[in-house]
């Protein structure tokens, strides 16, 4: 009931966002030069054209970029190895708050509590990661906990230590996990904002992959039922479930790539659909974008492929009304543009768009 509940609120919003002619969003970009900006852009939602409205240089090589619930801030990783607080003002305009210490080299990503009062940050080079509490005002204060990884796994060039990936929050606020691609695992830990601590679950320490698998990102149904894992090395993405204890256990695991494949491939995004019926992940290499739709027991099914005008897929997202995923290109420094149909979760190429260097994520306002 709760699930069906969701699914229905989920498209009650969608239809309410259909109704807006434009939705903006931000891009991050792994550039440090001239052109490392955190990047404002409209959608037109009527004719799927992008416009890049404003730039923002606080911050160097601001690369995973993640809104808080309420849209009021918008918190950012950056080659400074530091986390930046931003006020998001009308229309989506920033306005720079603060900055702290990322407790670690080469933060790579960044989430933000469901209460809005913690930010979580993983730090891919040093394999560790760090929880702040967030301010009434926004800005990020001291971490109060940093928790770092050890040990390897059997892929020698790119499991030689720890490399935490990902960092996500359960919906109901409780739990939040770690991806660690270098020792195949997936962190479980129990959280509490209001004291702004966490803890290793004493139920689940972690949830283990296939040694080599190399979980990257992965995405938490809006019921919290289940859980989606992409692995980078591997090109594999793992079903689960999440009990209320937060106990992660294996549906399923499907291959991403066709089987007679041959190329070098590393998959890198995960996203979920805003109505909460299928997931999307990318692959560089392959170049592509896999659609799935969600099983009612959380299994999935393939639904289609997309690889016309992507190069190199690092992110993509899909706008709040449903109706085109806005696709990343880091090697052709440009944005593109498909039409998504809600009812099959499949997806027809629209347009390539505005250029922008090295975009690595996006992430729209509601």
């Amino acid at each position: 009931m709760k699930y069906l509940f969701l699914l229905i609120a989920s498209c009650v919003s969608i239809g309410v966002q259909a109704q807006k002619k434009s939705v903006r969003f931000y891009v991050g970009t792994s550039a440090n030069d001239q052109e490392s900006s955190i990047t404002l852009c409209e959608l037109d939602v009527k004719n799927g054209i992008i416009t890049k409205i404003d730039t923002f240089n606080a911050c160097v090589g601001p690369g995973y970029v993640r809104l808080s619930p309420d849209q009021k801030f918008l918190y950012a990783v950056n080659q400074g190895n530091t986390i930046a607080s931003f006020g998001v003002g009308k229309g989506g305009t920033l306005t720079y708050l603060n900055r702290q210490n990322a407790e670690g080299v080469n933060p790579c990503h960044v989430s933000v509590h469901p209460s809005g009062k913690m930010a979580f940050l993983a730090n891919y080079t040093s394999g560790s990661w760090a929880a702040y509490p967030i301010s009434s005002n926004g800005k990020i204060e001291a971490s109060t906990a940093k928790y770092q990884f050890a040990g390897s796994g059997p892929n020698k060039s790119r499991q030689e230590k720890p490399h935490a990936h990902c960092v996500l929050s359960t919906p109901n606020g409780k739990f939040v996990y770690v991806t660690d691609l270098g020792t195949d695992r997936l962190m479980n830990y129990t959280v509490d904002a209001a004291k702004g601590t966490v803890s290793p679950n004493p139920i689940q320490a972690y949830f283990y992959t296939e040694p080599g698998a190399g979980p990257r990102h992965f995405i938490i149904h809006p019921s919290g039922r289940f859980l989606y894992l992409l692995n980078e090395l591997q090109a594999t993405l793992i079903a689960c479930t999440i009990d209320e204890q937060g106990v992660i256990n294996e549906i399923e695991t499907v291959e991403t790539l066709p089987a007679d494949f041959k190329g070098t491939n590393s998959s890198a995004a995960i996203r979920m659909h805003p109505n909460g019926r299928f997931v999307y992940v990318s692959n560089r290499g392959y170049n592509g974008i896999h659609a799935y739709e969600i099983q009612k027991n959380g299994s999935l099914k393939k639904v289609g492929e997309i690889q016309r005008g992507i190069s190199t897929p690092r992110d993509f997202n899909i706008d709040p009304t449903g109706q085109f995923m806005v696709i990343g290109n880091q090697d052709t420094n440009n944005l593109l543009i498909y039409e998504v149909n809600p009812a099959t979760g499949k997806l027809s190429y629209r347009s390539e768009s505005v250029s922008i260097t090295k975009p690595i994520c996006i992430e729209f306002l509601r």
